[in-house]
């Protein structure tokens, strides 16, 4: 996947990182099937937010969106999309798989295997082969439609996913340093993002965001705006450095 779509789907996954709202459906939430109703908000948007990333898609791919007199919003708590019903089901599999490969008893110094969403999915939401995609695409419409599809295709995930070296995912890793309260390495690991992929705008919110947790409100409004000089179309970019500046003034 492009760095772009990764970057067009984090979108929607930071602001409620930034931006209060009336109710944080993280920290109080319902209908919980799989897990763990002891599950911390933190945990639980990270969770949710490993889901995108390891699909592709977004919040609304298995949550229910309505629209009211105040306008969209997500319920969270409702069942009636038949992917989130699935995703419950890979989870347990993928809980089951775990727990068998767990028992397998290779001795105390052997390192397990662990599946993650990721494993299968790596950036798609049907983890398709190549091969099955061209030969429903034959089906449907020849081999030209298939060469067409094939094509598309390599330009769109070319690169991935044996080590990802794109410059998204080194920023991320530097924001799983944020979220693990490693703010140290943060910063360092932000600082290389950006130095190795200056035409990452994530590259520079993370570093900025990392300013924000030390309360160095001057260097994150900076990193915001290099943010922005690489991709100004970043609403909610600028609403960060707004909140950076008002930090400043209390």
């Amino acid at each position: 996947m492009k760095i772009i779509q990764y970057f067009l789907l984090l979108n929607a996954l930071v602001i409620p990182l930034f931006t209060a709202q009336a109710q944080n459906p993280f920290e109080e939430p319902k209908n919980l099937q799989v897990l763990p109703e002891t599950v911390k908000g933190d945990q639980l948007r990270q969770l949710m937010r490993n889901f995108s990333f390891a699909t592709g898609e977004r919040c609304t791919y298995c949550h229910v969106q309505v629209e009211d007199e105040n306008g969209a919003r997500m319920d969270f708590e409702s069942d009636d999309m038949e992917t989130k019903k699935i995703a419950r089901e890979m989870m347990k599999m993928m809980g089951g798989i775990n727990r068998d490969i767990r028992a397998l008893n290779r001795g105390d110094d052997h390192q397990y295997t662990r599946v993650v969403c990721t494993t299968c999915h790596r950036g798609q939401a049907n983890p398709f082969l190549i091969e099955q995609v061209m030969d429903s695409q034959i089906a449907e419409a020849g081999t030209d439609a298939a060469k067409a599809k094939y094509l598309e295709l390599k330009e769109r995930y070319y690169g991935g996913h044996t080590y990802d070296f794109t410059g998204f995912t080194l920023a991320e890793y530097a924001n799983s340093l944020i979220n693990g309260g490693n703010i140290e390495d943060a910063l360092e690991m932000a600082k290389f993002s950006v130095a190795e992929y200056p035409k990452e705008a994530y590259a520079h919110q993370i570093l900025g965001n990392v300013y924000m947790q030390q309360e160095n409100y001057a260097a994150a409004i900076a990193a915001f705006e290099g943010s922005l000089a690489v991709n100004p179309d970043q609403g909610f970019v600028k609403g960060l450095i707004e909140q950076a500046k008002e930090a400043m003034e209390q």
